[in-house]
C-alpha cells in the first residue's frame, strides 16, 4: 500500500534537466541533481544515455560539487562543462567517449553556458570580472579585504540570488581549447556594461551577445541589445533599437539574420516575450511572432526542478525557413515550429505536460526533451522531427520510479471559472488520494503562484502533492495576470493588484465549493512572492479563510519600491514614484488594511531576500503582532527568494513541515474557529 508524503521525501527526489544531444543524434547528456540529508548540499552530475533506449544511463563525470551546462562541440569529439569541484564555477573539459575530465580555467567565477566555436577550437563564455581583475593574477590583501565595503552609485546594485553588483560585471571572453594558447584567456568586451548568451556567426567570425548599454539601463532594466563583435576583438556594433529586453541570440544559418527572444515594453513587464530578428548586417527589428498570443518559452512554475536555464532557447532548421522553441499555453510548455515565409505557428507537441529544456541536432532531425507532468517529477525524452509534426517520441529514463512507486500521487482534476464579467479562467483540483466521493467535506487550502507573470500548469508539484496526501485538497488556478492566456489576460493587472486578480480567486472558490465535497468552513490560502501578497491582500478583505500562509509576499508597496531588487519598476505600472503617486501604491498596499485581519496567518520569509526583502514580512508580521493577532514568523537567515525551489535541502523541509502543520493545526484539527 503506498504511504503519504512527508517533507523529507524531498531528499530522494533526483532532478535531472538540460540534455543535450550529440551532434550525430546517438546519444544524450543531461545533469542530474540530488541533494544529501548529511551535508545538507545539493550535488550535480552528467550522465549519458543512448537514444536508442537499448542502453541504461551512465554517470558521466564524477567528483565533489556541481557539474552542469554540459555542451557537445560541434565535431562531437569533446564536452565543455561548468563544475564548482574547486570551489568557484570553472570550464571542463573531457572526451566525449570519456575519461579523465580536465580544468580548462582557472579564475573566480565562470557564469553562464559554454558556447563552441563552428570548429571546436574555441569556447565563448561570460566571466564575473571587475576593473582591477586580471585574469591569472593573484588578487593583493587590499582587494581581498575590501569586497565587503561598497561605494554605490547606481540604481540597479543587487540582484536576489547573485548578491551585490558593485564594481562587477560580466564580461565576454574566449578560450582557445587547441593549440599553443590552450586555456588562454581572451577578455572581448570591457566598461560598465554586463553581457550574456553569446553565440558565434555560422563561420566563426563574430559572436552575438545580449548586453545593455543605454545611458538608461540603471532606470530601465527592461531594455537590452543585441550586439556583434569580432571573435578576434573590437568595438561591438549594436543591431537593435534598445525598445524593450534582446536576449538568446542565434544565427540563421547563412549568417544574415539574427533571431531573439524580446519584446518592445507595449505592456512594460507584463508584455509576453516573442521572437524578433534583425539583419546581422544591421536595420529594422521585426517581429515574427506579432499577432501571437502566447509567450515564447517556459512560464510555468515548479518547486522540485532542477536548472530550468536555458528555458528559451531558439533553434534555426538548416533551411533557415524555420524555427523551433517553446511555448507556454495554458497550463502547458510545447515545442512549436514557427515558418518565416508564411509566419505559421504551427504546434509540434501535445499533452498535459510541459517541456522545460530542448536540444536538437544539427539537421533538427531528432529533439532531446526534459519533461515534467502533474504526476512525473521529470524525465528525459527524444523524438525524431519532421517540418510538420514529432514522431517516436520515447522516454529514456526512469529516474523516479523507485520513489513513485512507494507514495500516493493524485491526479489533478481540471475545471474553469468565471468571475463577473471577466475573462475564463482556468483551475486545477488536486483531491487526497482516495478521497473522490468523499465521505466527509474536505478541508481545503488555494494556492497562489508567484510573478504574477508565470503560470501553474502540468507540472509535478511536491508542497500540493504533500498538502494533498496529508488529507487537503488543493486548488490552484491561474488567475488574470498569468501568462499562457493571451496578452490583455496577463496585463489585466498591471498597476492593479488585488482588483480583477481578487475577484479571479474568489469566483474560483465559489465555483469548487459548489461541488459539495469541500468543506468551507476549512479554507485555507497560501502563496508565495506575488501569491504571498494576494495571500496577505485576502486575509486583510475576507475572513472566510481560517488559516493562512504568506511565503516571501509583498505588504506594502509603497516601500518595496525602494527596498526591492527591481522595485523601481513599479513606476512603469503606476505612471511615477510613490512619493508622486501615494494613494496608488498604498491602496492595493495590504498594510494599510492590516487591522481588519482575523485570519490566522504564518510568514515565511528569508532574510537575504533581495526580490521582497524581509522588510515586507516584518511591517506585517509587526502590525499584526501589536494587535494581538494570531500570528507567527518563521525567518530563515541564510536563504534568498528562491528558498522553495533551490534553497537549503534541509531549509526547504523545515519550510514544509511549517506549512504543513499550520494548516493541520487551523484547519484538519479544528472546527474551523481562529482561535488556537
Amino acid at each position: 500500500m503506498k504511504r503519504p508524503l512527508n517533507p523529507e521525501d524531498l531528499f530522494e527526489l533526483k532532478i535531472v534537466s538540460d540534455p543535450q544531444i550529440s551532434p550525430d543524434g546517438k546519444s544524450i547528456v543531461y545533469v542530474e541533481t540530488n541533494m544529501d540529508k548529511d551535508t545538507n548540499k545539493y550535488s550535480s552530475r552528467i550522465w549519458t544515455v543512448s537514444t536508442s533506449g537499448e542502453t541504461p544511463p551512465q554517470q558521466f563525470t564524477s567528483g565533489p560539487g556541481l557539474d552542469f551546462a554540459p555542451r557537445w562541440s560541434p565535431d562531437g569529439k569533446w564536452l565543455a562543462f561548468v563544475s564548482t569541484r574547486r570551489g568557484h564555477s570553472q570550464l571542463w573539459i573531457m572526451s566525449s567517449t570519456g575519461g579523465e575530465a580536465e580544468a580548462l580555467t582557472s579564475i573566480r567565477y565562470v557564469g553562464g553556458i559554454p558556447v563552441w566555436s563552428p570548429d571546436s577550437r574555441t569556447i565563448a563564455c561570460v566571466v564575473h570580472v571587475g576593473p582591477e581583475d586580471d585574469i591569472g593574477r593573484k588578487r593583493t590583501p587590499r582587494q581581498r579585504f575590501s569586497e565587503d565595503v561598497l561605494v554605490i552609485n547606481r540604481l540597479k546594485y543587487k540582484l536576489d540570488t547573485t548578491g551585490y553588483l558593485v564594481g562587477k560585471h560580466w564580461h565576454l571572453f574566449t578560450i582557445p581549447v587547441v593549440g599553443p594558447d590552450r586555456g588562454k584567456f581572451q577578455q572581448l568586451t570591457f566598461g560598465d556594461y554586463n553581457y550574456s548568451s553569446p553565440a558565434w556567426s555560422p563561420d566563426g567570425q563574430y559572436i552575438a551577445v545580449a548586453g545593455n548599454r543605454t545611458p538608461e539601463r540603471l532606470d530601465l532594466a527592461l531594455v537590452n541589445d543585441i550586439w556583434v563583435i569580432a571573435a578576434t576583438g573590437g568595438e561591438p556594433h549594436r543591431l537593435t533599437r534598445s525598445q524593450g529586453p534582446a536576449n538568446h541570440p542565434t544565427w540563421s544559418p547563412d549568417g544574415q539574420v539574427i533571431a531573439y527572444i524580446g519584446h518592445d515594453r507595449s505592456y512594460g513587464g507584463y508584455t509576453n516575450p516573442g521572437i524578433w530578428m534583425v539583419a546581422a548586417s544591421g536595420g529594422e527589428p521585426w517581429e515574427l511572432t506579432n499577432g501571437f498570443p502566447y509567450p515564447i518559452g517556459d512560464k510555468s512554475i515548479g518547486d522540485i526542478r532542477g536548472r530550468k536555464e536555458p528555458s528559451i532557447s531558439l533553434t534555426w532548421a538548416p533551411d533557415g525557413q524555420n524555427i523551433y522553441t517553446c511555448v507556454s499555453k495554458a497550463g502547458a510548455v510545447h515545442l512549436w515550429r514557427f515558418s518565416i515565409p508564411d509566419n505559421q505557428a504551427i504546434q509540434m507537441t501535445t499533452g498535459n505536460s510541459v517541456i522545460y529544456n530542448v536540444s536538437f541536432t544539427l539537421d533538427t532531425r531528432q529533439v532531446a526533451m526534459a519533461i515534467t507532468t502533474a504526476t512525473l517529477p521529470n524525465d528525459i525524452w527524444v523524438a525524431d522531427i519532421s517540418k510538420e509534426t514529432i514522431t517516436n517520441k520515447r522516454r529514456l529514463t526512469r529516474v523516479n520510479q523507485d520513489w513513485l512507486s512507494q507514495l500516493a500521487i493524485s491526479e489533478p482534476i481540471h475545471f474553469s471559472s468565471r468571475s463577473a464579467n471577466g475573462p475564463e479562467v482556468e483551475g486545477w483540483i488536486l483531491y487526497p488520494p482516495g478521497r473522490i466521493p468523499a465521505r466527509s467535506l474536505i478541508p481545503t487550502i488555494l494556492e497562489i503562484h508567484g510573478g504574477p507573470m508565470i503560470m501553474y500548469g502540468y507540472v509535478f508539484f511536491l508542497e500540493f502533492q504533500l498538502l494533498a496526501s496529508q488529507g487537503f485538497a488543493v486548488i490552484y488556478t491561474n488567475p488574470r495576470g498569468s501568462m499562457g492566456y493571451g496578452q490583455e489576460f496577463v496585463a489585466a493587472i498591471r498597476g492593479d493588484w488585488g482588483n480583477h486578480d481578487y475577484m479571479d480567486l474568489m469566483a474560483a472558490m465559489d465555483y469548487v465549493l459548489s461541488k459539495g465535497t469541500l468543506d468551507p468552513n476549512r479554507l485555507g490560502v497560501a502563496g508565495g512572492s506575488y501569491g504571498g501578497y494576494m495571500t496577505n491582500w485576502i486575509v486583510t478583505q475576507t475572513h472566510r479563510f481560517k488559516a493562512a500562509v504568506s511565503m516571501r509576499g509583498i505588504s506594502n508597496l509603497y516601500s518595496l519600491f525602494g527596498t526591492s531588487d527591481g522595485g523601481f519598476l513599479k513606476a512603469d505600472d503606476y505612471g511615477g514614484p510613490p512619493w508622486v503617486f501615494p494613494e496608488k501604491y498604498m491602496k492595493r498596499s495590504p498594510i494599510k488594511y492590516v487591522a481588519n485581519v482575523r485570519t490566522p496567518l504564518l510568514i515565511i520569509h528569508s532574510t537575504l531576500d533581495f526580490r521582497v526583502p524581509i522588510e515586507q514580512g516584518e511591517q506585517f508580521y509587526t502590525a499584526l503582532k501589536f494587535q494581538g493577532r494570531n500570528v507567527r514568523m518563521i525567518r530563515f537567515l541564510n536563504d534568498t527568494h528562491e528558498l522553495s525551489r533551490s534553497g537549503n535541502p534541509w531549509h526547504r523541509v523545515i519550510r514544509l513541515e511549517h506549512i504543513l502543520s499550520w494548516f493541520q493545526k487551523h484547519l484538519k484539527l479544528t472546527t474551523g474557529t481562529n482561535n488556537e
